[in-house]
C-alpha cells in the first residue's frame, strides 16, 4: 500500500499561536489566499508523494534515522513575514526562520543525499528554502497594495525560538476540509533511538 507521506520538523505550540494571530491580521487584507491552520505548520525537509509503505517505514526510515544520529539539535527562531516570489505579485505568505540555519540546511542536503539511492519525489524548480508557509494564493495577487505595506512592516516581528530535536515522519490525507496530518515516526537528533508513534 502506498503512503502520501512527508518529513518535517515542528514548531512549538506558543509559535503556532502567534503565527495564527498573524494569519487573522492578514486574512482580511489578501482575499484569494489559502491560509493554513496553526495546528499543522510545520517546515517540510522532504516531501516523498506516494511511497510504498514498506519500503518508506523500512529502507527509507533506516537512512533517515542514520543522517540524524550524529546531528546535534538545533536552535532557531522565527522572526519576519515574507513572500515568494516577489512583492509584485505575491504568491506565497512565510515566516521566516533564523538562527543555526546553517546546520538546518546541511541536515537538508544530507537527507538529500540519503534519499538519491530511491526513486522519489524531487522537485528541481525549487531549491531549498528554511521557512514556515502561512498561506498560498491560487492565483498571484494583485491590487493588493494594503496587503504588502502591513506584511512589509512585519519583517522583523519576532515570534519566538525553540530547538529542533526530532524530526517527524508524517502521513498526510488530502480530503475537502484539508491535509489531515498523521505522525508515523520521530527520528530523535543526536540519538539512535526512533519512536514509532
Amino acid at each position: 500500500m502506498k503512503i502520501r507521506s512527508f518529513l518535517a520538523f515542528d514548531v512549538p505550540e506558543s509559535i503556532r499561536r502567534e503565527l495564527g494571530a498573524m494569519i487573522q491580521l492578514l486574512e482580511p487584507k489578501a482575499p484569494g489566499v489559502k491560509w493554513v491552520k496553526a495546528d499543522r505548520m510545520h517546515c517540510t525537509l522532504k516531501f516523498f508523494g506516494n511511497v510504498e509503505e514498506d519500503l518508506l517505514m523500512g529502507e527509507i526510515s533506516q537512512v533517515i534515522d542514520e543522517a540524524v544520529r550524529h546531528q546535534t539539535p538545533i536552535r532557531l527562531n522565527s522572526i519576519g513575514i515574507g513572500v515568494f516570489p516577489n512583492w509584485r505579485y505575491p504568491r506565497v505568505i512565510w515566516a521566516g526562520l533564523a538562527g543555526e540555519t546553517e546546520a538546518a540546511i546541511a541536515l537538508y542536503e544530507r537527507l538529500e543525499r540519503s534519499f538519491s539511492t530511491f526513486e522519489l519525489n524531487h522537485d528541481k524548480r525549487h531549491a531549498f528554502r528554511l521557512h514556515l508557509t502561512l498561506g498560498r494564493a491560487k492565483t498571484p495577487l494583485k491590487h493588493c497594495e494594503s496587503f504588502v505595506n502591513l506584511v512589509e512592516k512585519l519583517a522583523d516581528k519576532e515570534f519566538g525560538a525553540f530547538t529542533i530535536d526530532h524530526l517527524t515522519l508524517y502521513k498526510s490525507v488530502l480530503t475537502r476540509e484539508g491535509p489531515i496530518y498523521t505522525d508515523l515516526r520521530e527520528f530523535k537528533l543526536g540519538n539512535t533511538v526512533t519512536r514509532d508513534t
